[in-house]
């Protein structure tokens, strides 16, 4: 389950820490013995507790759908439909990012039974911060690498090369994938990073990756800035085909069609022309109603039908007729 923003305040330190590197010892110092895992103390208690409070919040929520109104006009095409949360996160195993040639592992971190946070302890894989939000869910879910190290260039080395429009895909251990791409770069100073929007509640489903950049401060012993690259979800085309009416016919002073099966078909359009040419939307006829257009000139023009899905989408058209066919 997706976290409450408020708990990543806990991981101030950890931002701090994880992309000083390999040129200090601050690692041998932080290093849990018994796990071979690198970690941070965290508060556990506080963190417990405040995933309880979220737990709560979250099963209390409502779930609201609003659905198509039949007596509201069909050139009213908001149709606002809101479907149900689904759980579309995976757990990544591996990541790619072509434009600057990463293909590696990606480790789950996390709070140990120790009370710390654990963080990558090399150079080549990238961390997941594991509580938070599952690539491919609603939320923020955060990434995060090292950019150097005393042997040199490190997983993340050429992040800050990321432009808009590169994409990055992360894999489970059963092969199934999500593609992200790149919105935009920003830079920070390391303490005035903003936790908030890396780590916080948003509507959209995000990957933040997070790497050091700057200048190395020696006697920090920790580069000046925070280099973030912030990308959303790819979203894949369905290929959907809204069926288009059939058997449209012109009758004397009515124009009529055969109902199109479908539960997503909503309603239906009718087109007239004068001139065989040029048509213009002259009815919206609902889907419960009788699939017939009275006019009493019909026989003097000619038609054509669409549908209409509970999406908005519009068919093609049917078949063009006339009066004098």
């Amino acid at each position: 389950m997706d976290r409450d923003w408020k708990i990543y305040f806990t991981v101030v330190g950890f931002l701090v820490v994880l992309m000083i590197g390999f040129e200090t010892n601050v690692w041998a110092k932080i290093t849990n013995s018994s796990s071979g895992q690198a970690g941070i103390e965290l508060n556990s208690n506080q963190y417990l507790n405040e995933l309880e409070d979220t737990s709560t919040a979250s099963s209390n929520k409502v779930k609201e759908f609003t659905v198509l109104n039949k007596k509201k006009s069909m050139d009213e095409v908001d149709f606002e439909i809101e479907k149900e949360e689904e759980d579309n996160g995976i757990v990544p195993k591996h990541i790619k990012i072509p434009a600057i040639d990463v293909d590696t592992d990606i480790l789950n971190v996390g709070i140990l039974d120790n009370g710390q946070m654990g963080v990558p302890d090399d150079t080549v894989n990238v961390g997941w911060f594991e509580p938070g939000t599952k690539p491919g869910n609603t939320g923020n879910a955060v990434m995060a690498g090292h950019v150097d190290s005393y042997q040199g260039a490190a997983v993340f080395f050429y992040l800050k090369d990321l432009k808009k429009g590169d994409e990055v895909t992360v894999t489970n251990k059963d092969g199934e994938k999500r593609t992200f791409v790149v919105q935009k770069l920003e830079s920070y100073p390391t303490e005035k990073a903003p936790i908030e929007q890396i780590f916080g509640k948003t509507d959209n489903q995000n990957l933040n990756l997070i790497t050091c950049t700057g200048t190395y401060n020696h006697d920090k012993q920790d580069h000046e800035k925070r280099l973030v690259v912030y990308t959303e979800l790819k979203k894949e085309k369905e290929d959907f085909h809204v069926p288009k009416p059939t058997n449209v016919e012109v009758n004397g002073t009515f124009v009529t069609w055969h109902a199109v099966r479908k539960e997503e078909v909503i309603g239906y359009r009718v087109y007239e022309s004068k001139d065989g040419e040029t048509y213009n939307k002259v009815a919206s006829i609902d889907s419960h109603e009788r699939k017939t257009y009275s006019e009493p000139n019909a026989s003097k023009y000619s038609y054509y039908v669409t549908s209409v899905d509970e999406d908005g989408n519009e068919s093609d058209p049917s078949e063009k007729v006339n009066g004098k066919d």
